[in-house]
């Protein structure tokens, strides 16, 4: 018997349905990941064009895990509105019954490659709740360096208030 290989790309328009159904089930399975308000509104064909025109830029770009014909892992940069700093904020979730196999580092790995190579961007971000140490390491791990002073208090998708910090990779 052989073993499936993970396979970490872009997401492509193909992806569209499969994508929102992966993000709708990162939703239920994690209280650190949360998504836009508006995504059980999102159609397939609007997913579909907002894929085709993130491939566009140098400022955004969706990874996905594929297992097969099964997304099970989803990495994201987004631009910041601030043009001045040029910052991408990052976003990395695993389906649960794939977490600690690595998925969360190649997703990482990859999104930091495509900012230093592909991207106009000059700085990655994001956001991590304390109570995270798994990812919290693993954003060091890749060099990323806590900005904020001290924790402050972010909502998480059960409307608990919880401890996080800001943290920053600079990639120009």
């Amino acid at each position: 018997m052989t073993a499936e290989v993970v396979d970490i790309r872009p997401a492509e328009p193909s992806d569209a349905a499969q994508l929102l159904a992966l993000l709708t089930q990162l939703a239920t399975e994690s209280n650190t990941f949360t998504v836009d308000d508006g995504l059980g509104e999102l159609t397939e064909a609007e997913e579909r064009q907002q894929i085709e025109q993130i491939t566009r830029t140098t400022t955004n770009v969706i990874f996905v895990a594929a297992l097969g014909d099964d997304l099970i892992g989803v990495g994201t940069v987004q631009a910041t509105d601030d043009l001045i700093k040029k910052q991408g904020e990052i976003g990395v979730a695993v389906r649960k019954q794939y977490w600690g196999a690595g998925l969360g580092s190649a997703l990482v790995d990859e999104m930091i490659a495509w900012a230093e190579d592909y991207s106009t961007l000059s700085q990655l971000f994001l956001t991590v709740q304390l109570r995270n140490q798994r990812a919290a390491k693993l954003y060091q791990h890749f060099g990323f360096k806590q900005v904020t002073p001290t924790s402050y208090d972010v909502t998480d998708p059960t409307g608990e208030k919880v401890p996080a910090v800001d943290m920053v990779l600079d990639v120009s």
